[in-house]
């Protein structure tokens, strides 16, 4: 068996960080694997969503040119249309002229087909090798995939594709899949692999189809340091190295480093990708894995309220992301609906006409800890912290809407036993003492999806209920900074949508203040002119 690698470090990589690496940084990626010798380079999307040239996102093959490497090149050069996803109709592409991309690799859900076929004969006809690829293979059945491929056989494409869009295959679905079609296609076409790490196999899975004795040509898609949506892909510079010391030596894996070191470390010090537990079970249920990256960005759930909101997606809904869907999954699983009329009354006598001090764990409560001290000797504050207990302060009351943090709460109220707690009712709280209320979930989120559960809002509309109109804040100081936490194991995940976040609470806030003053005591970024002192 032939064996050709294909980065799709900056198409698919792009997901992550929005396909911004910069102008020099894509011609340097493509110029640096290229010295790799790298088989098969794929440049990003040929798209109707460009922005500007700094994303690896391209409006024409013109415009990729511009950024391949200048030096003699002997790597193949590739673009992606993925019909759905605003692509560029193929109509509007210049024929291949000898010296730009030479490929187009053209994706397609099982409802495209035949649009996907005939994309695929206009490129043919403009000189383009095409690479077909059928997302989510798994969903095919035998008879389905081999209709398929008795097209592919008339089509004659460049190569064909076994795609495991939701990292869910096994090795044995795998090679199932490699050898039904090994047998019935043409042996002049290639088989590509798409792999997702979800289920930690695409490396496992690589090794698997390169060990099947064959004549055809098999092409396995990478990028470096496995950089991808979600759980991320086939790293490159493993495969790669894989390749040099089993098959043959044909790669120079220290320049696929170099990528890393100059590139996509700074990407991953801002972002995150890689196997996850919320992506293993998306995988094991075989569901897209953008409904795990919702629920683990909510940052309230255990991994078992994760898996019981996967289950109930219906099973026609998993194979391809709806956000509304999981929105409402979501919030209908949060909604614990009661009626705590009596608990907002008794919260109120709580705190009497005392003004509020609200403590998130934010790190300044460490940096400013003497000044927020004397805060509370002079003005004698109601001092409710959110999500946590700590010795340090004097807390009157704990407020909790987190599931992930609940056990740890108990365990602290055990010894802190002078404290009360405020429970949100989303959560499962045994029966304890007397000095805890139950809020409703659903009177205190906001109408804003993107925040709608973030403690400290949730915290703020139920003092709303309870006529408070002076608060004071420490300790808000938003998720900038990874592991910005003042208690430890609390993190922050950054999903790349922080300062999107930071910009809808300060507004959430901003809403409060009308009827609410709101000071800060610590540095924030939801600040605004007059609300810090």
């Amino acid at each position: 068996m032939s064996i050709q690698v294909l980065d799709c470090t900056l198409r698919d990589g792009g997901y992550v960080n929005d396909w911004r690496f910069g102008r020099k940084a894509i011609a340097a990626i493509l110029d640096k694997l290229e010295a790799a010798n790298v088989d098969i380079i794929e440049c990003g999307f040929l798209t109707r969503m460009v922005e500007d040239k700094d994303c690896s996102l391209f409006g024409s093959v013109s415009e990729i040119e511009e950024v391949l490497p200048k030096r003699e090149r002997q790597s193949m050069y590739v673009a992606m249309i993925a019909i759905g996803e605003k692509e560029l109709h193929p109509y509007t592409l210049a024929d291949y002229n000898g010296t730009g991309i030479e490929g187009i690799r053209l994706t397609f859900h099982q409802s495209e087909i035949i649009q996907a076929m005939g994309w695929a004969e206009i490129l043919i006809a403009k000189g383009y090798k095409v690479f077909m690829q059928p997302v989510s293979t798994v969903f095919y059945t035998d008879m389905e995939l081999l209709r398929l491929v008795e097209r592919i056989n008339r089509l004659k494409p460049y190569a064909f594709y076994i795609v495991d869009t939701l990292g869910s295959m096994y090795r044995n679905d795998v090679s199932h899949c490699f050898h039904l079609i090994n047998e019935n296609m043409n042996p002049q076409i290639h088989i590509g692999f798409h792999g997702h790490n979800n289920l930690q196999l695409a490396f496992s899975n690589a090794q698997v189809l390169g060990k099947i004795q064959t004549k055809r040509t098999l092409i396995l898609d990478a990028s470096v340091y496995g950089i991808g949506r979600g759980a991320g892909n086939l790293p490159t510079e493993l495969i790669t190295q894989y390749i040099n010391k089993n098959i043959a030596s044909q790669y120079d894996v220290s320049m696929i480093m170099d990528i890393y070191d100059e590139y996509i470390a700074a990407i991953r010090k801002k972002y995150a990708w890689g196997y996850a537990l919320p992506y293993h079970i998306a995988a094991s249920h075989i569901c897209h894995p953008n409904y795990a990256s919702y629920l683990i960005n909510r940052q309230t759930l255990t991994m078992k309220d994760i898996e019981k909101i996967i289950l109930s997606i219906p099973k026609e809904y998993r194979p391809i992301y709806d956000q509304k869907l999981i929105e409402g999954l979501y919030t209908r699983y949060q909604n614990q609906s009661i009626d705590d009329n009596d608990a907002v009354r008794k919260l109120s006598r709580w705190i009497g006409k005392k003004k509020v001090l609200i403590l998130a764990p934010g790190k300044s409560l460490e940096s400013k800890y003497k000044r927020i001290h004397h805060f509370i000797r002079e003005k004698s504050p109601y001092v409710l912290s959110v999500n946590f207990l700590d010795a340090r302060y004097p807390v009157d009351a704990c407020f909790v809407s987190n599931h992930k943090r609940i056990e740890g709460i108990l365990r602290e109220m055990r010894q802190l036993p002078q404290g009360k707690a405020i429970f949100t009712s989303n959560l499962s709280v045994p029966e304890i003492e007397e000095d805890v209320l139950f809020a409703d979930y659903g009177h205190c989120i906001n109408d804003d999806p993107a925040v709608a559960d973030n403690a400290g809002l949730m915290l703020l509309k139920l003092l709303k209920r309870c006529g408070i109109q002076d608060v004071f804040l420490a300790g808000f100081d938003g998720f900038s900074q990874k592991n910005d936490y003042y208690i430890q194991g609390m993190y922050s995940n950054n999903d790349g949508k922080t300062e999107e976040k930071e910009k809808r609470i300060q507004h959430q806030l901003q809403r409060f203040s009308s009827n609410m003053k709101i000071t800060f005591l610590t540095k924030s970024p939801y600040e605004w002119e007059n609300s810090h002192v």
